[in-house]
């Protein structure tokens, strides 16, 4: 089972988010949260939660650490950046900058659909996380 397929039938967040993952490579992943009204700030505008950019980045992290070794395990830090307000669908891009024997660093770039960059991150996770207690492991 692939990274994709895992994350698909194992991460009821990510589907609950909207979170599509559109392109894998190892260490690197792409996708995307098609941004919907229940995602705004309020009903008379259509602006994201800036939670729903922090969400897919940190799915992303998670896709994008178990393209490498299959194992993520929880988040110990991210810092995001907001540049802009999402106003329409957010794309995002993780790449792994560093995975250890017990923690990954991961880095992404949030943009809007004219590649215009809304935010970035860069997270910790944990990597030696037992399988039983991973939704990723397949």
């Amino acid at each position: 089972m692939d990274v994709l397929e895992r994350f698909n039938e194992r991460y009821p967040f990510g589907e609950h988010l909207g979170v599509e993952i559109t392109h894998v490579e190892e260490g690197y992943v792409e996708g995307k949260i098609e941004l919907e009204d229940h995602h705004s700030l309020s009903d008379t505008t259509r602006l994201a939660h800036g939670g729903v950019a922090f969400g897919l980045a940190d799915s992303l992290s998670a896709a994008a650490l178990a393209s490498v070794e299959g194992n993520p395990g929880p988040t110990l830090d991210v810092r995001i950046d907001y540049m802009r307000p999402a106003t329409g669908d957010i794309y995002g891009q993780a790449e792994v900058v560093r995975y250890g024997s017990d923690t990954g660093v991961v880095e992404v770039e949030l943009l809007d659909e004219d590649d215009r960059r809304l935010g970035t991150t860069r997270g910790v996770y944990k990597t030696n996380l037992v399988e039983e207690q991973n939704p990723f492991v397949g």
